[in-house]
């Protein structure tokens, strides 16, 4: 089963991954937090990969409606 987008994009889990985005930081966590980085990773590298970028201060204001 996938992970679902509204438990990962959290404030929590934004705002630390746009802390530290480089996958080496990814050790430092558990394997929930690995995973949960990962797959913001991944979306935010596809929208860089297209030529676009995610509206971080976007989603982190949408997360207070989650």
């Amino acid at each position: 089963m996938g992970m679902n987008a509204l438990d990962v994009y959290t404030k929590i889990n934004i705002k630390d991954y746009l802390a530290r985005p480089e996958a080496n930081f990814d050790k430092e966590y558990s394997e929930e937090r690995q995973k949960i980085r990962q797959y913001i990773r991944k979306d935010d590298l596809a929208a860089k990969r297209d030529g676009g970028v995610i509206d971080w201060g976007y989603l982190l204001n949408a997360a207070d409606s989650f």
